[in-house]
């Protein structure tokens, strides 16, 4: 008689049965009502029940800022450049289920010292869409600033008209909606302003074509599909259940463009996976296979996306993928090779002369970088997503092995005998 049970996977900021106990966090320094002026360190400590996985600071409800460290954290904050007066800090510490807790001080910033004019202004640039390319429904505007101070904002013109504040500074998006413009080539402007009044712009020209199916190509191969570009939900023609409830801009028109661009195979995993844009849930991915007569036979998928506030929102094209990357490698890991990584582990090296492999080292699984499903999921966003998901973050997760573009054979496995038994 067939027998069946279900296991369970879960990957970054999952929230894992039980614990639902947020990390406990405290600031040292700089102590509440004092007095500060040019770099301050700005220092606590945060402990939890599992694990802290990550520290960030914000200032005056700005973006989060990684600090250094986590039971014991510091974050170096530049008061140049900040009007005197009265400022918040705020820092945020997360564990490795999604709980998270903040704590902050309020201090007062002095700075009386004279300093030299800044007449530097920052630098810009846009990293998508790339110039000359063919855009249609809601499109993610991103890119890159820089500068020798602190930048104070990033807007987006259209065809010089009116600037719209974008989300983000140093890594800014935008989101575009171009359903109410005439076809043919628009000019999109980015403008960049640092905190004492320097600014820069850059500019591309784009097509825009929303009176037929956009010819970029897709990692996916299943059919073109026009969804609404409204809130709600949606099923797409792969299978994919859409849900979008965000305060932010996204829309499911604009989801579903990053899934079709960032997601291989989605025609097979679509109709098991679920992707849930809201701002209650971190960003993060779950996935279970059941299993009939000793196979696994079955597989689902749900992936979380915050919607504001967070790397999903500065980096949409990376964040998606490394997080459809999980859906994607664990489906081959259930159901292609029956609950075995043994080839992966074998094609991965961790030594540039590949004398290690995540098969024979020992740092394997020790360490959340280290962690399989986190490694082959950054691979997949680096080697099978679009070009977007590398330049949004050129890096990988796990800095420490060689880049997969330099593992020799990395690539043409995946695509090809990791995705067929």
């Amino acid at each position: 008689m067939a027998s069946s049970h279900t296991t369970a996977a879960c990957h970054k900021n999952c929230t894992t049965t039980g614990d639902t106990v947020a990390p406990t966090l405290s600031i040292a320094s700089p102590a509440a009502g004092s007095s500060v002026q040019g770099t301050v360190t700005v220092a606590g400590s945060a402990s939890d029940n599992t694990a802290v996985a990550t520290v960030a600071v914000a200032v005056d409800g700005g973006a989060w800022q990684t600090a250094s460290g986590t039971t014991s954290w510091s974050w170096a904050w530049s008061t140049n450049g900040v009007a005197n007066g009265s400022h918040t800090v705020v820092a945020k510490a997360t564990d490795t289920s999604g709980n998270a807790s903040t704590s902050s001080v309020t201090v007062t910033v002095a700075n009386t010292t004279a300093t030299t004019t800044d007449t530097t202004p920052p630098s810009v640039t846009i990293s998508s869409p790339g110039a000359g390319a063919t855009v249609s429904g809601t499109v993610a505007v991103t890119g890159t600033a820089a500068d020798n101070g602190t930048l104070s904002a990033v807007a987006v013109s259209v065809d010089g008209g009116t600037w719209s504040t974008a989300s983000g500074t140093s890594n800014w998006s935008w989101n575009w909606a171009t359903t109410g413009l005439t076809d043919g080539g628009h000019t999109l402007s980015v403008r960049a302003t640092d905190a004492s009044g320097n600014a820069s712009q850059a500019s591309r020209t784009v097509t825009v074509s929303n009176t037929a199916p956009s010819p970029s190509p897709s990692p996916s191969s299943s059919p073109s599909s026009s969804a609404p570009d409204t809130q709600g939900t949606w099923v797409s023609p792969e299978g994919v259940h859409l849900s979008v409830s965000t305060a932010g801009s996204w829309t499911l028109s604009s989801v579903y463009a990053l899934l079709k661009a960032n997601a291989l195979d989605l025609d097979k995993i679509g109709p098991s996976l679920t992707v849930n844009v809201q701002d209650a849930q971190s960003t993060y991915t779950t996935t279970s296979a059941g299993m009939t007569s000793g196979r696994y036979t079955t597989y689902v998928a749900t992936m979380w996306l915050q919607g504001t506030s967070t790397a999903f929102t500065t980096m949409p094209n990376a964040t998606l993928a490394h997080e459809y990357g999980h859906a994607w490698s664990q489906y081959q890991y259930y159901i292609t090779h029956q609950g075995s990584w043994a080839g992966y582990l074998s094609a991965r090296w961790t030594t540039s002369d590949g004398s290690l492999t995540l098969a024979t080292d020992s740092r394997t699984n020790s360490s959340y970088t280290w962690t399989v499903n986190e490694i082959v999921a950054d691979d997949y966003r680096l080697l099978l997503a679009s070009s977007a998901a590398a330049s949004e973050k050129p890096t990988h997760l796990n800095t420490t092995i060689p880049a997969p573009a330099s593992v020799p054979g990395l690539s043409t496995y995946l695509a090809g005998a990791f995705r067929s038994a």
